[in-house]
């Protein structure tokens, strides 16, 4: 009879293959595995920048009163020339004496419209100033060793003058130094629109003794 072949168990690829199977995802495991603590994790922090300090004020700003023009005096008639001639006879034009004491006295014209000022942070292009006048330091406050900052509000105009300046932050003695300084500050004009307007803003002042 013809003998029968059979394989050597340790070449038989067969029985091996779920043996070499789970070697194989156990060795990618531990290579994945260590791939990841192969790497080390880096945090880098981020520094935002500093958001500028913006005042907001909040101004009350009263209706616009509308002065209602007088209604306009009725168009004089226009005559029409009559086409019977009789009736010019029958007609007799009294005479009419006016008498103008009895007239009343037009209503005064309305005052002119003020000019619309805007504030600092509404402005398309905002005041730049071009000189600060520094203040003159009052001879009681400096013998008083009094110091502190003055904040002014000012309204330039279309020309980059100051035509009005207020108090917004009060020192005692150094009020009206900061004005009369405040007065005298030229500024480039500020626009809204490709259009000079006037314009308020806040213009502060330090008062330090050496």
């Amino acid at each position: 009879m013809r003998e029968l072949l059979k394989k050597d168990p340790q070449v038989d690829l067969r029985l091996k293959y779920k043996k070499v199977l789970e070697t194989s995802l156990l060795v990618a495991l531990v290579i994945m595995v260590g791939t990841f603590y192969a790497f080390k994790k880096f945090d880098i922090a981020i520094k935002l920048p500093e958001s500028p300090d913006i005042k907001i004020e909040v101004m009350q700003i009263p209706p616009t009163q509308q002065i209602q023009r007088p209604p306009a005096p009725p168009k004089p008639a226009i005559p029409i020339e009559s086409e019977d001639d009789d009736l010019l006879d029958d007609v007799t034009i009294e005479e009419t004496v006016f008498e103008f004491s009895d007239v009343d006295d037009a209503p005064p014209p309305p005052p002119p419209e003020e000019e619309e000022v805007f504030e600092f942070f509404a402005v398309s292009e905002k005041p730049q100033i071009i000189k600060k006048e520094v203040p003159v330091y009052p001879d009681l406050a400096r013998r008083a060793q009094i110091e502190g900052k003055v904040v002014v509000t000012v309204t330039i105009d279309k020309q980059g003058n100051v035509e009005k300046a207020d108090i917004f932050k009060s020192v005692p003695m150094l009020d009206e130094a900061a004005i009369a300084a405040a007065m005298r500050c030229k500024f480039k004009p500020a626009k809204q629109r490709d259009k000079f307007v006037k314009v308020k803003m806040n213009i502060p002042f330090d008062f330090k003794l050496r």
